[in-house]
C-alpha cells in the first residue's frame, strides 16, 4: 500500500518547485470530458496552449509603466484558465499580477513576475504535451 502512495506523489523538480499540472486537477477535467473521449480533451489543451501563449505575448507587450493597465485582462484570463487545466502555479502567478495590478495585491516586482509566468507556462506546455502523447497513444 505504502508503495502505491508513493508511486502517486508528484514528482519534484530539482528546485523542489510543486509539478507543473496538478494531478487532482487534471484528471478531474479528463473526467469532465470523457474518459471515452481523449480527441476532445487533446482539442482542449491545444485550445489553451494556443491561447495562452497569445495572453503570454499579451502580458509581456503590455509591460511598460504607460501600458500596465492593459495587463489585467490577458492576467486574469490566463488565471482563469491556467486553474481549468490544473496549472495551479501559473494561475497563482496570475493571481498575484492581478491582485497587484487592480491596487489591492501585495507589492511585487512586475517584470519579475511576468518572468516567473513566462518560465512557468514553459513548464506547464511541456507538461501538457506530455499528457497529450498520453492521451494520443492509447
Amino acid at each position: 500500500m505504502m508503495e502505491e502512495q508513493e508511486m502517486k506523489q508528484p514528482e519534484r523538480s530539482q528546485d523542489d518547485q510543486p509539478p507543473a499540472i496538478s494531478a487532482e486537477e487534471f484528471m478531474a477535467l479528463a473526467d469532465m470530458v470523457g474518459a471515452d473521449m481523449p480527441e476532445v480533451l487533446v482539442d482542449l489543451l491545444d485550445t489553451y496552449l494556443e491561447e495562452s501563449a497569445g495572453l503570454i505575448s499579451a502580458l509581456a507587450a503590455a509591460n511598460t509603466p504607460a501600458t500596465r493597465d492593459q495587463m489585467m485582462r490577458p492576467a486574469h484570463s490566463l488565471k482563469s484558465s491556467s486553474a481549468s487545466v490544473g496549472a495551479l502555479r501559473l494561475s497563482q502567478l496570475c493571481a498575484d499580477l492581478e491582485s497587484f495590478l487592480r491596487g489591492y495585491g501585495a507589492p511585487l516586482d512586475v517584470d519579475r513576475q511576468v518572468r516567473q509566468i513566462e518560465a512557468e507556462f514553459v513548464r506547464v506546455r511541456e507538461a501538457l504535451e506530455a499528457e497529450k502523447a498520453k492521451l494520443t497513444a492509447s
